[in-house]
């Protein structure tokens, strides 16, 4: 750790200390936690080494750009003020930078634009009740949810606009900074890929992925043209086995579970009833069903 000697070379011996602490409260990190610890003149003084060390690092990391140009010795951690037993030290972190590679790693966006991911919970707005519910429930799965303790997904419908996809992403950026694997794939495209992968010989192996993953998101779910092969062969055995083995899996979709339901139909059979009521109400077992009505707030 660097002495304070090395943070002074242009001041003399006999340091002036006040004027260092005056200096410190200008900034206005170190003031809040001097402030929130109720520091006294004597503990600032006895934590001045760390104290300077943060705000040489703190003036650094508030001029970098990204990982690449990182300056600091600790490359892509920058460091937090600590106050324990009764002394001022200090704990390193991955920067924002750092944070957001080591996030966007746990998520394999499938056609969904990666900055979407940038999202997170204090950008979630909770203008209107529906939102507002869906929020608690966000709030309540992330404390709650563990590989011991299973808590379904979300079903969110609503129109074109209202925000779905931003929603599902917030959810899933979360989940990843909590080292949770995540698939979030849009679903039309998803398709068509599955699709294709049928000449290719891989289908097997993809749909064992999206089988297996720890959360998987599925994004305008009913936008596709309709498949029975997709319904029956793929989407029906993803999601049984999700089901079975309590892997959270959450929806966005234009339209309500009924009228899910009807779309997945090619005719008024009574088997193609059946087939399309079994995939609803797996989604049922695993989701709580949440519905958009409003336009999100901009501000």
């Amino acid at each position: 750790m660097k002495k304070i000697t090395d943070f002074l070379e242009n001041m003399d011996k006999k340091v002036d200390y006040d004027k260092l602490i005056d200096k410190f409260m200008e900034n206005p990190i170190i003031n809040k936690f001097i402030m929130d610890h109720d520091l006294k003149h004597n503990e600032i003084i006895k934590g001045v080494n760390p104290l300077l060390i943060f705000q040489e690092e703190n003036n650094i990391c508030n001029m970098c750009n990204g990982l690449k140009e990182c300056k600091l010795q600790t490359n892509g951690y920058n460091s937090r003020l600590l106050y324990i037993n009764q002394k001022i030290d200090l704990e390193y972190k991955p920067c924002r930078y750092n944070q957001m590679d080591y996030v966007t790693s746990n998520i394999d966006a499938l056609y969904i634009p990666r900055r979407i991911f940038e999202a997170t919970l204090e950008d979630f707005d909770l203008i209107g009740d529906s939102r507002k519910a869906i929020h608690k429930y966000t709030l309540d799965f992330l404390k709650n949810f563990s590989k011991d303790i299973y808590m379904k997904g979300i079903y969110l419908s609503g129109k074109y606009g209202t925000g779905k996809t931003y929603i599902l992403a917030v959810i899933a950026n979360e989940l990843a900074k909590l080292n949770y694997k995540v698939i979030f794939a849009y679903y039309p495209d998803l398709v068509r890929e599955l699709k294709s992968s049928i000449g290719k010989g891989d289908l097997e192996e993809k749909i064992l992925k999206l089988k297996q993953v720890d959360i998987l998101f599925l994004d305008d779910i009913g936008g596709e043209f309709f498949s029975r092969f997709i319904r029956d062969e793929v989407v029906g055995p993803i999601l049984q086995h999700r089901l079975l083995d309590k892997l959270p899996t959450f929806f966005s979709s234009n339209l309500n579970l009924n009228e899910l339901s009807k779309v997945m139909r090619d005719s008024e059979s009574s088997l193609e009833a059946i087939n399309s009521i079994r995939i609803i109400q797996r989604i049922k077992r695993m989701t709580e069903e949440f519905a958009l009505k409003d336009i999100p707030h901009l501000s």
